[in-house]
């Protein structure tokens, strides 16, 4: 006979409860019923899950793996329930979210796009910002930020990946009489950085090796830098989501690939964060993708 799912909820706090009158009460329920439910589990199962004395409550083998197998149900059964009340919960209030200038045309724009469309009665704030950001004094929900995160004080996931390239304009490429057969000449051509970056500037090429570089242009706006790459001032690192409309007009072009950065995303919210940063969390997630 399959166990009944009650059961083995029955079974889950007699064990991290550690005896069946603590499991009695949590549960508000008698603490015959709470050993009949757990007899009748191992009877359903034929195994042993649990060593009984008066003064100790173990798990036998059996029971330790069957518990485990019930933690990830049960767990799988509340993410089920948290992302169906996400899409479903009217979402409210205001959403305080702080991200790099580099991801918000492309991905956070989109994203909060997609969010106050699904919820009307949500307001969002957005703070783009290069820097890293007090999210307590600024009073912030959420905070994207690109690269490695050391924040001990703060929750911190990974959203997913920012693959940047070098691009420069077909102008400037054919100033340089087209792309060199040995990329480790880039070093020589004109480069345009964020100020970020440091000096020099180190470009590992993959099977090209690595080169070392002086920009020419430094600007601390993304914005800018695509700017003048495009009307061919030098060759620029440049996140491939931004570039993505220059490509189609023709403006730049790639030259080659220079990394790829994780996005993290971060907050100060004690276990789950509120509905609304779930959502923008998942919407963030979906424009990452490739």
């Amino acid at each position: 006979m399959k166990p009944n799912l009650e059961d083995m909820q029955v079974f889950l706090a007699v064990v991290e409860a550690r005896s069946f009158t603590a499991a009695a009460d949590k549960l508000a329920r008698t603490k015959s019923a709470i050993s009949q439910s757990v007899t009748r589990l191992e009877g359903d199962l034929d195994t042993r899950l649990l060593y009984r004395s008066t003064r100790a409550l173990s798990l036998t083998e059996a029971g330790t793996q069957f518990y485990s197998h019930c933690r990830e149900i049960r767990d799988i059964y509340d993410v089920a329930l948290a992302e169906l009340k996400s899409t479903t919960e009217k979402l409210s209030g205001t959403l305080t979210v702080t991200a790099p200038h580099a991801l918000c045309e492309p991905v956070i724009v989109p994203a909060i796009a997609q969010l106050v469309e699904q919820h009307p009665q949500l307001g969002v704030r957005l703070l783009a910002d290069d820097a890293p950001m007090d999210l307590i004094s600024s009073q912030v929900d959420l905070a994207i930020r690109v690269g490695n995160l050391d924040m001990q004080s703060a929750k911190v996931s990974k959203l997913g990946v920012l693959r940047e390239s070098l691009y420069a304009s077909k102008a400037y490429i054919d100033k340089q009489g087209g792309l060199p057969e040995d990329l480790c000449e880039l070093r020589y051509w004109q480069h345009i950085a964020n100020d970020w970056q440091g000096t020099p500037i180190k470009y590992d090429l993959g099977n090209n090796g690595k080169i070392r570089v002086t920009p020419k242009i430094r600007c601390n706006s993304l914005h800018n830098i695509l700017q003048m790459a495009e009307i061919g001032l030098g060759i620029a690192r440049i996140p491939d989501i931004t570039a993505l409309h220059s490509i189609k007009k023709g403006l730049l072009e790639p030259v080659i690939e220079a990394s790829s950065t994780p996005v993290h995303y971060m907050h100060l919210y004690p276990k789950k964060p509120p509905a609304k940063v779930q959502s923008f969390i998942k919407a963030v997630k979906a424009q990452l993708k490739p």
